[in-house]
């Protein structure tokens, strides 16, 4: 149906199980006065492309999941898996900053330390002197962090530094990384980790690696016959459709061999009591599919009776090529068959899918939006205008239409 404009925002009349006028604002407002009452959201998307959804939800709901994919391997992760042997912490960093409440006393200065990077570059001696510098209190960017945080930034930073291999390439690399590194070799459990850091961020919602492991990676059999490793790779560059998206684990000798890790127990919970479970925008295989590879995920998502629902990118990125919104939900369901032991219909897994108004757009930048094709998939569109004011010719969501949506379907 087409958008219907209100006074204040746009809206769009939905057959749900009663045509109903989405998003639902009076609901919206409700959990905005009361974000300790609002739902348990449960989103599967890793990277950047969710994070502006991220921090739009914590003022409505400080209960919302956020299941990561962990198989990042480039820049500051990538050095500190290959040579400290744990699992890529950026995402994990990036989506817990997104959560942080910055209203509180010390957070913003806690928030701007974790974002800071060295330089990318510098003579590793330089390097080196630099990291040292934030071993010391009296450090601008540390004196302005609250005592009761100082110590154990300071701590975990001071235990990288000491245990980090003589050759650890530190050029571009995050401090906030740098912590989690140090937390991870003093306890060795990611899960431990993350409560640490939330609990430095006052982080309102929760962070659950979809997996464990630090050897996991992802490969990309492409249509042309090659196959690519690396989710930096996959993602960076131009390449053919991609056929085929697996998980593999890098033995010791170097060697890739096929895995196939099960989901981690608290992510499963997540997706199971969630009041919605979304797969939220992101680059579409290695930040939403990747997920899907995972034993269990399918079946938690199948299982649970709450709406499902896909926010579908605005723009082509180099993994979805010319995909359109249909493409994409037959893919969906294809993986999230794959991680089923007993695979559903596509309405056990997708029931809605939140798109934009600019239609097919074939020949832009844009991913088609094929209406008849969705439906025909047995998928209700949610058509409304998406896009938010962003400079030059950038395409991106506006977080506040799209949690609106989301928390109307809970």
């Amino acid at each position: 149906m087409e958008p219907m404009e209100t006074k204040r925002w746009p809206v769009v009349e939905v057959a749900l199980n009663h045509p109903t006028i989405l998003p639902v604002y009076k609901k919206v407002h409700n959990y905005e006065h009361h974000p300790r009452e609002g739902p348990p959201i449960t989103l599967l998307s890793g990277g950047t492309g969710a994070r502006n959804l991220s921090e739009t939800l914590v003022r409505y709901t400080h209960f919302s999941s956020h299941v990561l994919p962990m198989f990042d391997d480039g820049g500051s992760s990538r050095e500190l898996r290959q040579k400290l042997a744990m699992p890529p912490p950026g995402d994990l960093r990036n989506r817990l900053m997104a959560l942080s409440d910055m209203s509180m006393s010390g957070n913003p200065e806690v928030g701007r330390l974790f974002r800071t990077r060295l330089p990318a570059q510098g003579s590793p001696e330089q390097l080196h002197q630099l990291l040292e510098d934030y071993l010391d209190e009296s450090h601008p960017q540390m004196e302005r962090i609250e005592s009761r945080y100082r110590r154990i930034i300071i701590n975990h930073l001071e235990r990288f530094h000491r245990n980090k291999p003589a050759d650890f390439d530190l050029r571009g690399g995050n401090i906030g990384n740098f912590v989690i590194a140090g937390a991870y070799l003093s306890i060795g459990d990611l899960e431990s980790v993350i409560f640490e850091f939330a609990a430095l961020a006052a982080a309102r919602g929760n962070v659950y690696p979809v997996c464990p492991g630090a050897t996991y990676h992802l490969q990309a059999e492409l249509e042309d016959g090659q196959i690519w490793i690396g989710q930096s790779r996959i993602t960076s560059q131009t390449h053919a459709p991609i056929r085929r998206l697996s998980i593999v684990e890098q033995q010791p000798d170097g060697r890739f061999t096929p895995a196939h890790p099960t989901i981690n127990p608290l992510a499963d919970r997540a997706i199971r009591k969630a009041a919605l479970v979304g797969y939220a925008m992101g680059s579409f295989y290695t930040s939403i599919v990747s997920n899907l590879l995972v034993a269990g995920v399918g079946q938690a998502i199948r299982e649970t009776k709450r709406p499902k629902v896909f926010v579908a990118n605005l723009e082509r990125d180099n993994e979805s090529g010319d995909m359109s919104v249909a493409d994409m939900l037959e893919q969906l369901h294809h993986y999230l068959q794959l991680s089923d032991t007993a695979p559903g219909q596509m309405k056990d897994y997708v029931q809605y899918v939140v798109v934009g108004t600019h239609g097919p757009d074939t020949g832009g930048r844009r991913v088609p939006v094929d209406l008849d094709r969705i439906r025909g998939l047995g998928v209700e569109p949610i058509v409304l205008p998406l896009e938010q004011d962003a400079p030059g010719d950038e395409i991106r969501h506006d977080p506040q239409m799209v949690a609106a949506i989301l928390l109307s379907l809970c």
